[in-house]
């Protein structure tokens, strides 16, 4: 028989383990806390039943005294769980949000690719919020409302075992009633918190896109769109209202009926000689206590539920499965490197049913310059994010210096082969942190040296404040070929063993385009290097060519000997021939 897996809300308070101390003081403060605040109908007994009876203003103000120290005791204790449950719940959050990274930070490419940032962004920020008002206020509401609920039924029963029990019948109704609401209204928050991350991931991608919808005048249509998913969040918003404004106005009746009960068997009891007026007038202080939390419970119910559907979420990003990750005993790679790179009967597919790479066996010696070519969805990035383990084959073996990529480290392998995408990415920071990203310990000197190389230096000593010039959200404020000159740099500065470059000069002018082929021919001396590229002009620099079609390898070989032949190198350099011909002719 196997077990059934936890619910979310028991894994959630799973994660408060580390915090199990410092969580039970504040249970005890708690209990301490709700010791104090029941305490001071008890006063009333003996004020009305003995002191006001028997005139004894003595034994009145020593009471008085009592009360005035036991609501002292109770600030104290509630001020210190306050503390203490406040600072288990920050550090709650900060251990999720960290996991949820780290998670995320250890997924593959293929990941990403089915997943919408905007949406794991509302799962790190807003579910998250919302599992941290469920620790603070609805754990610590919950328990105090509980205590307070339990004491009360104790001390009614003990004053007067008839009217406890009595008075206890409604809320036990209440109880049941707030049970079926929670099954309710559960879909209705799950809905919201799905329609939430919808409209997050939307509102992220447009704004990202902004200039390709103001460049298609879209403005209006997206707005519209937004504005759909908005009134879906509004809606399913509604609904859960709706739930609760159904089901909330008939429990609170139905509690109520607790006073009609109490004040009624209370003068009842009292005139058959069974109860006096001081326990009647504490049976009231304590009604505060008894049908008070039933907003509270109420609305702690609407947090759970909350809690529930967010944590849901979050557990979606912990559990999801990571396809590559280090196996246990993952060596390091040496220091320094050579650079050898073997594929060995490769297959791969972002489907498995429909392989990209089909067999591919392939030797690169340590410093060559080997240039991909190949039709769209070939599989040219493909080859370079197997190198990086951005993915793993389903058949055969990748290896680097003649070591299994997976019996490596990520991070030494990274280090050592770092690629450069054609999308360049650039940090929302300075031109000096964006290039030194590679290496933090770097100083400036070596940051311009590394500038100088890559062609940089110039422009960004002319920019506004030099390096210290913020570029802007991924680099705007630069031209492709700027972008492109600063991440050639930074690459520099990581000093890596092999280079990965995908259409490393597809973004750029014409007139850029030498400045960054320059950069990149320093780049690649003395380096392992892979050239993804459509440009013919930078394939002829390499020290070999590889034309990937099918699946497979269809040429493989030094361009100038590719050239002289009759194989798909030859035809591409033929068909680009004929291409410059005819522009001239024109």
């Amino acid at each position: 028989m196997t077990t059934p897996p936890p619910t979310v809300l028991r894994r959630l308070y799973g994660l408060l383990t580390p915090y199990r101390r410092t969580v039970g003081l504040g249970l005890a403060l708690l209990l301490g806390s709700v010791v104090a605040e029941l305490y001071p109908p008890l006063v009333w007994i003996r004020v009305v039943d003995h002191g006001i009876a028997q005139r004894d203003w003595a034994f009145i103000g020593g009471q008085l005294a009592l009360l005035v120290g036991v609501f002292a005791v109770q600030q104290l204790l509630s001020a210190w769980r306050g503390v203490l449950l406040e600072r288990a719940g920050q550090a709650f959050t900060l251990d999720i949000r960290l996991a949820l990274y780290r998670a995320l930070q250890g997924q593959s490419a293929a990941y990403f690719e089915s997943q919408r940032t905007g949406d794991l962004i509302a799962r790190v920020t807003g579910d998250v919020d919302a599992l941290q008002d469920v620790l603070v206020r609805g754990t610590d509401a919950v328990l105090a409302n509980a205590l307070r609920l339990v004491g009360v039924v104790g001390i009614f029963i003990w004053l007067q075992p008839l009217l406890g029990v009595l008075t206890t019948l409604p809320m036990i109704a209440v109880g049941l009633m707030l049970r079926r609401y929670a099954q309710t209204v559960r879909p209705a928050y799950r809905a919201a918190r799905t329609r939430l991350g919808d409209l997050s991931a939307l509102i992220s991608d447009r704004l990202s896109g902004i200039r390709v919808v103001q460049g298609f005048a879209r403005e209006d249509a997206e707005t519209a769109r937004i504005e759909a998913l908005g009134r879906d969040l509004y809606g399913v918003g509604v609904e859960a209202v709706m739930i609760r404004n159904r089901a909330f106005p008939l429990a609170r009746f139905v509690g109520n009926l607790g006073n009609v009960i109490m004040l009624g068997g209370g003068a009842w009891l009292i005139l058959a000689g069974q109860f006096t007026l001081g326990g009647l007038l504490a049976y009231r202080g304590y009604g505060r206590y008894f049908y008070g939390p039933i907003d509270d419970l109420v609305n702690i119910g609407d947090l759970l539920q909350r809690a529930e559907a967010s944590g849901r979420r979050v557990f979606e990003v912990l559990d999801a499965p990571v396809s590559v990750q280090e196996r246990p005993g993952a060596r390091p790679l040496p220091v320094p490197a050579h650079g050898h790179i073997d594929l060995d009967d490769v297959t791969f597919g972002y489907d498995a049913a429909r392989p990209i790479l089909r067999n591919v066996t392939l030797h690169i010696p340590a410093g060559q310059r080997v240039a991909v070519l190949g039709e769209s969805g070939a599989g040219k990035s493909t080859l370079l994010g197997l190198v990086t383990r951005t993915f793993d084959p389903q058949a055969g073996v990748v290896r680097v210096d003649g070591v299994d990529v997976r019996d490596l480290t990520l991070h030494s392998l990274r280090a050592a082969a770092v690629g450069m995408a054609q999308d360049t990415f650039l940090f929302h920071d300075t031109v000096g942190n964006n290039v030194r990203y590679a290496r933090p310990d770097a100083d400036d000197d070596e940051v311009r040296a590394a500038l100088s190389a890559a062609h940089a230096l110039a422009f960004v000593e002319a920019l506004p404040q030099g390096l210290d010039t913020v570029v802007g959200e991924r680099g705007v404020k630069l031209s492709g070929g700027q972008r492109q000159r600063l991440s050639i740099a930074r690459t520099l500065l990581a000093q890596p063993t092999i280079l990965l470059l995908d259409e490393p000069t597809s973004a750029v002018d014409a007139e850029s385009e030498t400045q960054v082929v320059a950069a990149l021919q320093g780049l690649m001396r003395g380096r392992t290097a892979l050239i993804v590229t459509h440009r013919l002009s930078l394939a002829r620099t390499a020290d070999r060519v590889l034309v990937l079609a099918g699946g497979h390898i269809v040429d493989d070989g030094p361009p100038d000997r590719l050239r002289a032949g009759d194989g798909a190198y030859a035809a591409l350099e033929r068909a680009a021939a004929g291409v410059e011909f005819g522009a001239a002719v024109d």
